[in-house]
């Protein structure tokens, strides 16, 4: 059976001509491929696919489908590509197990089955780093307008399915940022009161994963676990909200979208936005990122409001020695979805010049 994707087109009309670029953003619940024409100096998305990851079962075969799809339904041949996929790539940029996912992804074998003649891999915190360079400056929200330190390190942060992590570092030789990435989103929380703990013991308990690392609980099935284990702690009055919910398989989404009407949603997110401020503070110390700590991810970007609220920079300052430097820590959320195929344009414009 074929592939049906999520379309959006961003242009009236394609020009057939090209060239066009295949970019594309693996993770753990969503696929996105993106479609740029490369004839204009800043690349132009013209469309954009989109399909659930856990449905691809053989990568090589997909991507093999998705580039006839696109050659039968809008006359379009690809040539080269970037993917960006959670997990560790490593220098060869060949082949990556995706974190979260049971496939894996070889671009020497893709090559070889496609009309794709350049194709190689990047992390995909890799790619949120170098988008922000190409994305409407518009679709960068200020939760902190902080201080402009020039030529500084720079963070990139944000949860989905999983926690991604990554730095851009200058290097004066080349006059420009590049990213590094990072599995920083698997390291242990650093747990400090009671009701952490026993959240700790309850994901021991309830999932046997000791010690409980940042992933486990800043992710979308990190605030299922939260919701879940205040259930445990406290007497909630059973609603029409906590019933529809319920049915819904206690979906992130609906628990977020009642944050502001129903006390255990509230509660939820309160604890998850605290343990999201102390993840971001512990990142800016440990990579010095005083050019800014930018805040990728769906959840971040639904829930600005969240964000926003005074919780999130007293546990980001909450610091001793340093908190008065990690109060002019610019801090961002990047609102534009699109900022991962963005970057693997640029990812590629960067390896071509061989600098990446």
């Amino acid at each position: 059976m074929a592939a049906v994707y999520k379309e959006v087109m961003y242009v009236d009309s394609i020009d057939k001509e090209g060239p066009f670029f295949l970019s594309a953003d693996i993770g753990g619940t969503n696929s996105n491929f993106g479609i740029f024409y490369m004839k204009s100096q800043v690349p132009l998305l013209v469309l954009s696919l989109h399909y659930k990851s856990q449905k691809i079962e053989d990568f090589t075969v997909f991507m093999k489908e998705l580039t006839t799809y696109l050659s039968d339904n809008y006359a379009i041949e690809c040539l080269q590509g970037c993917i960006g996929a959670s997990g560790i790539v490593y220098p060869a940029r060949v082949s990556v197990q995706p974190t979260n996912l049971t496939f894996e992804i070889n671009t020497h074998e893709i090559m070889k089955i496609t009309s794709l003649k350049e194709l190689f891999l990047i992390n995909d915190f890799e790619a949120v780093a170098l988008g922000i360079e190409l994305i409407n400056p518009k679709d960068l929200i200020i939760l902190n307008k902080g201080v402009h330190r020039l030529h500084a390190n720079m963070g990139f942060i944000g949860a989905g399915t999983g926690l991604g992590k990554s730095m851009s570092i200058w290097q004066t030789d080349n006059r420009r940022y590049f990213p590094v990435a990072s599995e920083g989103g698997h390291a242990d929380i650093p747990l400090y009161n009671a009701d952490e703990w026993a959240i700790a013991n309850y994901i021991y308990k309830n999932y046997g994963e000791c010690p409980v690392s940042w992933e486990m609980l800043l992710s979308g099935s990190g605030i299922q676990k939260i919701y879940h284990f205040l259930g445990t702690q406290r007497e909630y009055p059973v609603t029409d909200i906590t019933r529809e919910i319920e049915i819904h398989d206690f979906s992130p989404d609906r628990i977020s979208s009642y944050a502001q009407k129903d006390e255990r949603c509230k509660d939820t997110f309160e604890f998850y936005i605290r343990l999201y401020a102390r993840c971001a503070k512990n990142f800016v110390l440990e990579g010095l990122t005083l050019n800014g700590l930018y805040i990728a991810g769906g959840i971040a970007a639904k829930n600005i409001g969240m964000f926003s609220d005074p919780l999130f920079m007293q546990e980001f300052i909450r610091c001793g020695k340093q908190s008065r430097h990690l109060a002019t820590i610019p801090l961002f959320i990047i609102a534009d979805y699109n900022v991962s195929l963005y970057g693997a344009v640029l990812a590629a414009r960067l390896r071509r010049a061989l600098l990446f």
